[in-house]
C-alpha cells in the first residue's frame, strides 16, 4: 500500500487543525489539545510557507482575509506580476492555538514556546507577537511585551491595519500597566485611526480619564490579541451549538448550522 504523501498529511492536519477550533468551541479543550499535538508532530523539519515555481507563488494562509489582504497589498505595490495560489495552513496555526490553549491555562512558558516554534515556522505573522506580548505581559515582563507590540508599526502584506489596530491597542494597555497614561493614551487613539468604532480603545480611553480623575485602578486583564469566544453565532447572535467555525480577520468566529444554510455570500463578506 501506498504511504501518504506530504502534501496528504498537510492536507489532513487541517481538517485536524480545524476540528480543534471546533473543540474549542464546545470548551473540549482536552480533546483540542490532543488534536493541535498531533498536528505539531506532523511538522516537517524542512518546512516551508511559501513555495515559488515559475510564474507562480503558492503561500500558506490562514484565511481568505489574509489572502485578500496579501494580494491587494501586492497589487498596489505593483508586485503582483505573478499568479497568487492560496494554500491551506496546518502547522504554524497549530502552534499558535496550542500557546493560546497554554495561555488560558496560565503555562505561560509553554505558551512562549509554542508561539515562539510557530513564528519561526511563519516569521512575518504579527498574530505570533501579539500572543507572546500576551503571555510576556502575564508573566510580568511588561517591557519585553512593550518591545514586541513596538515592532508592528505599519501595514505591510503580512500586516494589515486589523493587526496594525491589535498592536496598538496590545501597547496601550501594557503602558497603562507601566502608569505611562500619555502614551498610552497616544497608543489608543492610533488605533481609532484605523478601527475607529471599536469599543475595547474606547472603553480604555475612558478609563485612562478615570485614573487621571483620581479613580482607583480596576483589575483588568491584558489586551486579547485574539478572542476565542465561540459561544454565540456571529450572524444571529444567538447561542452557538452545531455549525460552522470560521476565520475573520486571523481570528475564529462561529456560524450556527441554520445560518450557514441560509448565507447569500461568502461568510466573510458579511464583516468586509
Amino acid at each position: 500500500m501506498t504511504s501518504p504523501s506530504l502534501t496528504d498529511i498537510e492536507s489532513a492536519d487541517v481538517d485536524k487543525v480545524d476540528a480543534a477550533l471546533q473543540s474549542i468551541t464546545s470548551s473540549r479543550l482536552d480533546e483540542a489539545e490532543t488534536l493541535l499535538l498531533g498536528v505539531i508532530a506532523n511538522t516537517p523539519s524542512d518546512y516551508a510557507n511559501t513555495e515559488e515555481t515559475g510564474d507562480v507563488i503558492s503561500i500558506k494562509f490562514w484565511d481568505e482575509t489574509t489572502f485578500i489582504h496579501y494580494v491587494t497589498w501586492e497589487k498596489h505595490h505593483g508586485r503582483a506580476n505573478k499568479t497568487i495560489k492560496w494554500l491551506s495552513n496546518a502547522y504554524p496555526r497549530a502552534y499558535f492555538h496550542m500557546g493560546f490553549l497554554c495561555v488560558k491555562h496560565q503555562q505561560f512558558d509553554k505558551a512562549i514556546e509554542y508561539l515562539e516554534k510557530g513564528q519561526a515556522l511563519e516569521p512575518k505573522n504579527p498574530k505570533f507577537s501579539c500572543e507572546k506580548a500576551k503571555a510576556l505581559v502575564s508573566e510580568g515582563r511588561k517591557e519585553e511585551a512593550l518591545a514586541l507590540y513596538g515592532q508592528i508599526t505599519e501595514i505591510s502584506a503580512y500586516v494589515s491595519a486589523h493587526d496594525l489596530a491589535i498592536a496598538l491597542r496590545g501597547r496601550g494597555f501594557v503602558l497603562i500597566e507601566m502608569g505611562d497614561l500619555d502614551n498610552a493614551e497616544l497608543a489608543f487613539q492610533s488605533s481609532l485611526k484605523i478601527e475607529s468604532d471599536n469599543e475595547v480603545a474606547l472603553n480604555e480611553l475612558s478609563y485612562i480619564n478615570h485614573l487621571r480623575q483620581g479613580g482607583a485602578a480596576s483589575s483588568t486583564e491584558t489586551i486579547l490579541s485574539t478572542s476565542l469566544d465561540l459561544s454565540n453565532c456571529r450572524v444571529c447572535g444567538q447561542p452557538f451549538d452545531e455549525g460552522v467555525v470560521v476565520s475573520f480577520k486571523g481570528s475564529p468566529v462561529s456560524i450556527c448550522q441554520q445560518c450557514q444554510q441560509h448565507l447569500t455570500k461568502k461568510w466573510w463578506q458579511f464583516w468586509k
